[in-house]
């Protein structure tokens, strides 16, 4: 299973530095994207009106970009890379306009749909593009820097979401967006022709396409369900049921299936996904329970509040630079051992700041190695499964990876939520923090020993052995 690269990426006919220049313009973007509206979402409904709709806008960003981010990645492997980027630039780029001149909240939720397709194609395909052009040792130095893009766009998210409301108003949070969309999409449109081309010997599987998009929009409403109908959760469970085994018989009997569970079932593939899912729920249900508990329980001030989760952000820039280097001299295993074993031992850390000596100030060790463990694990298994992947795979399994661990993080989110849902939310009650604490720590924490026997047992590959093997079929 060994990547076949471009030829003119072979030939070096292509400038991929200046690519990667144009990749990391637009993943800022989508970064920046993810945490600068909300800030703008009470000035926007008070002049649009439609209080009861007002996380809408937020949630239905994440929906669709979750669900979109595997059918891009899938749809670059057969049309090619550069039509399928620059399409969901476009799609990204008209939808920050229309956002931005939205006229109700109804019309606000519709574009920030759209947004949130557009922005699945700049996550699958940004990741995808850099394992086309890059080699294990290149690739390594660049998930560093695309770390620190990410890290940096989504801390400069709030403030400058603050800036730009009090200044020029909310609708500048979706309009700020053109300026580098257009950069990303001229930049793209020009340098990555030739780069993973059609290929006319495959055919889009539009069963397989309309099935999965379905199976996904369910789990995806099912993770919300105390927040839905019971009518409508009771419909979303049937339809769930009736469609999957009909969507798993049609994949296994399609000669080219837009999800090829033989690559799922692939022991390494199977490991690499799960250890995702599994960091992305304990990862996404952390960061969305601690601001309300440093708020709510421990009565600190969101600014002092923002500033105890930036170790998160601190520990994943640094240990990503570092891991994504390490791991071309030591491979994947030690990287992604230690990063598991460190998130077990933070959220032991983080039930027994909460519960044994309650103080914001002992969260901030266990905040840094959760951060240290998603710098750890995240871009060895990303560099891990790109540099086994054929071509012809290369988008679907990039952008699978990051569909499991966003899908892990939206269920993670909801349930470590779930135990303080009901707590007596009181102003420094910190008494009413201790069984809440326990209960959402304790479900990522048990989640999280899964995480163990799947690192520990799995032969990890020798990934220099297979970039040689690689560069000796170029030259042959």
């Amino acid at each position: 299973m060994i990547t076949s690269a471009p030829k003119s990426v072979a030939d070096g006919s292509v400038n991929k530095w200046r690519i990667l220049i144009g990749l990391i313009t637009g993943l800022f973007m989508a970064s920046l994207e993810g945490t600068i509206v909300p800030i703008a979402m009470p000035r926007a409904v008070l002049e649009l009106g439609g209080q009861p709709l007002y996380n809408w806008p937020i949630t239905i960003f994440i929906f669709s970009s979750t669900i979109s981010i595997p059918v891009w990645g899938r749809l670059s492997d057969l049309y090619g890379r550069r039509l399928i980027y620059t399409t969901g630039l476009v799609i990204f780029l008209v939808a920050s306009l229309l956002c931005g001149v939205s006229w109700s909240m109804e019309t606000l939720i519709l574009f920030r749909l759209l947004q949130g397709i557009g922005s699945g194609a700049i996550f699958a395909l940004t990741f995808t593009i850099i394992g086309d052009l890059f080699t294990l040792e290149e690739r390594g130095r660049v998930t560093g820097y695309t770390s620190t893009v990410w890290a940096v766009g989504s801390i400069l998210g709030p403030p400058m979401g603050g800036m730009i409301v009090d200044t020029i108003g909310w609708r500048w949070v979706y309009l700020i967006n053109i300026p580098p969309a257009l950069t990303a999409l001229v930049m793209g449109y020009r340098s990555l022709k030739g780069l993973a081309t059609r290929q006319k010997d495959r055919r889009l599987d539009t069963k397989g396409f309309i099935l999965f998009t379905t199976v996904a929009t369910c789990l995806l409403l099912l993770i919300d369900a105390p927040m839905l109908d019971w009518q409508v959760v009771s419909l979303t469970v049937l339809i769930a049921l009736v469609v999957t085994p009909i969507f798993i018989r049609v994949e296994r009997r399609e000669k080219t299936p837009f999800i090829p569970f033989r690559l799922l079932s692939d022991r390494l593939n199977f490991t690499l996904f799960a250890i995702n899912g599994v960091i992305g729920f304990a990862f996404f249900g952390t960061v969305t329970v601690i601001p309300p508990i440093l708020q709510w329980f421990y009565g600190l001030p969101p600014t002092a509040a923002g500033l105890l989760m930036a170790p998160i952000t601190i520990g994943w820039v640094l240990a990503a630079n570092i891991s994504s280097r390490l791991i071309v001299r030591y491979g994947p295993g030690p990287l992604i051992k230690t990063g598991v074993s460190l998130f077990i031992a933070a959220l032991t850390l983080l039930m027994a700041a909460n519960t044994l000596a309650p103080s914001p100030w002992l969260l901030i060790p266990p905040l840094v190695m959760v951060g240290t463990s998603m710098g750890l694990t995240v871009p060895a298994t990303l560099i891990t499964i790109q540099t086994l992947a054929v071509s012809a795979e290369l988008g679907f399994l990039t952008s699978i990876l990051t569909f499991f661990r966003s899908f892990g993080g939206s269920l993670g989110s909801q349930a470590m939520w779930a135990p303080f849902a009901n707590a007596h939310m009181e102003l420094g009650a910190l008494e009413t923090i201790y069984y809440p604490s326990i209960a959402s720590f304790g479900i990522a924490w048990v989640l999280s020993i899964i995480n163990i026997p799947l690192a520990f047992r799995v032969k990890w590959p020798d990934l220099r052995m297979i970039e040689m093997q690689r560069r000796n079929s170029y030259m042959s």
